[in-house]
């Protein structure tokens, strides 16, 4: 990949102007093109576009596969049936923007056009970082702020605005002052592209505008095809995916073989597991009420729910409440303010005011007696993790993995204890690949496919095109197995490995706790990390070698010097020096 083969482009679009700004990757040939009532200059801009196609090269954007680019594309392919005037022309594409806009309203994917269609090929630096997703969503602003520009500008008017000349030179500075933003996020972003060529031109299907996981997953499904493994079906006289979607799922169904629990608190979370009948994956494991939670609610930490009454709760009003909590209670709360106090006919409760022997004074007149007001709760307990206590340690389970931690804790090695981290050496693609876990739809191949996918991988160096990839193809595939738009759905694989994959560790870790003197610092996902007695390495060593023969996985173990733990998702960890990541028996 040349850097002058990449143009930076942006436009505008305004009821009253369109303009069109383009500059190489360099930063040299930088020009912009309008269309006004001022100025026509929409020849110029195919010109340009018509340049760029000749010479192959491709033009670089910042959301422009999903706005920019499909815009201009409609003007190439209606270039002879343009009206002619340039206020014409911008009122034109402004319509263009707004209907551009609101495709992608509501549930639909929005105009956009196939990379074999581009007339000029495009590479979308939105769709690379994957900001096209909802939780990484990031605007060019942002990223302008993070590129420590000089100033942050924004659309100076609105888009119906009666435009001056004045005014039209602002928006223009405001493009190009996007292009060269957009330009400098390039240069950023040229390890990604120039990965992204690598595999366009060694596969032969584009990858320029694939995020790292759809690399990963599109390089499994080419490989999947080219194993004979068909991806499609037909229903109705259609295409579609094929996919194994599951109404419900029996947990139990899912579990290994291979658990020997020897911990009441293992044995529970492993019960209760296998008890299980799941309709969705999503929030599955949290907000248990304790009469769900079965024996594992004696070593669970839980919070109290409280669910307040209207006024005294009849006896329906409570049989009601301990029906939907069975393990609830009912709480009453004197409260500061009073109210007025009647006997059982409905009068009001009198008292004599008292004198100053405290005796009632019968010579006045008695009064009306006011006693604290009264709310009246229903409570329960709610775990809102599945959780137990391990050796002191709160232990949570969820879809996402295992967690535990120490928090606010400095953790550091000493002349008895060394702080030991072993981690499962790719743990999700691992359980599959060693458990021949797959896809139903797709067949047991779909683990040799797996297993040659790693194998491969360890045979490229760490760094190289190849090893991201395959890296991204293994990782990939478990997070779309939950994905309904994938070829890889299918919920109960999602579940098989994740909740192997947290008993599994919480076996590594229940036998490891046999060691005296050893501590759990923390479980994260897939790995462990243990304050270690020096004197009980060699049993730690074994204790490890055991589980990776009974679970058929392998940890790779590096030694800290100290960990500054603030809870499991913040902490900083320092590598002991001199110290190596070592694979196999500890």
């Amino acid at each position: 990949m040349k850097l002058e083969s990449l143009f930076v482009f942006d436009i505008e679009t305004y009821k009253e102007v369109f303009t069109f700004s383009v500059v190489r990757a360099d930063g040299k040939f930088k020009k912009t093109f309008s269309c006004s009532k001022f100025k026509n200059e929409i020849e110029g801009i195919f010109k340009c576009l018509d340049y760029l196609h000749d010479n192959d090269y491709y033009l670089v954007g910042f959301n422009s596969n999903q706005f920019d680019w499909p815009i201009i594309q409609q003007l190439i392919d209606k270039r002879s049936k343009l009206p002619k005037s340039g206020r014409a022309i911008a009122s034109y594409v402004f319509e263009l923007a707004q209907k551009q806009i609101d495709s992608f309203r509501g549930e639909g994917f929005g105009n956009t056009v196939k990379y074999e269609d581009q007339y000029v090929k495009q590479i979308d630096l939105f769709k690379v970082h994957h900001f096209d997703n909802r939780n990484r969503m990031t605007s060019l602003k942002l990223i302008e702020f993070n590129l420590r520009m000089d100033n942050l500008e924004d659309l100076p008017y609105d888009i119906h605005s009666e435009l001056t000349e004045e005014m039209i030179a602002d928006i223009i500075f405001y493009n190009e002052h996007d292009v060269e933003a957009t330009r400098l996020f390039l240069h950023q972003s040229i390890p990604q592209i120039e990965f992204r060529f690598q595999l366009t031109e060694k596969y032969g299907k584009s990858f320029l505008n694939h995020n790292d996981g759809k690399i990963g997953k599109d390089y499994f499904q080419m490989e999947l095809e080219n194993r004979g493994v068909k991806l499609h079906t037909f229903k109705n006289g259609k295409k579609v995916l094929k996919q194994t979607p599951r109404p419900k799922i029996n947990i139990g169904e899912c579990l290994f073989s291979y658990y020997d629990f020897k911990r009441p608190e293992c044995i529970a979370v492993k019960e209760w597991f296998s008890e299980q009948t799941i309709s969705e994956t999503k929030g599955v494991f949290s907000d248990i009420e304790e009469h769900r939670l079965g024996e594992v609610a004696q070593y669970a930490e839980m919070t109290v729910k409280r669910k307040k009454f209207k006024g005294v709760p009849s006896e329906k009003d409570r049989e009601v409440f301990l029906k939907e909590h069975p393990c609830g209670w009912i709480e009453e709360e004197e409260l500061k303010a009073t109210e007025y106090l009647f006997d059982s006919e409905g009068n009001h409760v009198t008292e004599y005011p008292l004198d100053s022997e405290g005796s009632p004074d019968f010579t006045k007149k008695p009064k009306k007696v006011r006693v604290p007001k009264k709310s009246y709760w229903g409570c329960y307990r709610v775990a809102e993790t599945l959780n137990i206590l391990l050796d002191g340690l709160r232990v949570d389970f969820g879809v996402g993995g295992i967690h535990a931690s120490l928090s606010e804790k400095l953790v550091k090695e000493t002349s008895k204890y060394k702080i030991v981290d072993g981690d499962v050496s790719s743990m999700y693609p691992n359980i599959a690949i060693s458990n021949r876990v797959y896809p139903e739809h797709l067949g047991e191949e779909f683990c040799d496919i797996y297993l040659d996918v790693y194998e491969q991988r360890k045979s490229y160096a760490k760094g190289t095109p190849e090893n991201a990839m395959l890296k991204l193809a293994l990782n990939s595939v478990y997070g779309d197995s939950n994905n309904q738009y994938s070829v890889f759905y299918d919920p109960m694989y999602t579940m098989k490995i994740t909740v192997n994959g947290q008993l599994s560790l919480l076996m590594l870790a229940e036998r490891l706790l046999e060691i005296e003197g050893l501590k759990l610092v923390q479980l994260n996902t897939d790995g462990l990390t243990v304050a270690l007695p020096r004197d009980k390495e060699d049993e730690y060593s074994a204790v490890c070698k055991k589980w990776e023969s009974d679970v058929g996985l392998e940890l790779e173990f590096v030694e800290y010097e100290r960990m500054m733990i603030r809870d499991v998702n913040s902490y900083l960890a320092i590598y002991k020096k001199g110290g190596v990541k070592r694979k196999g028996a500890y």
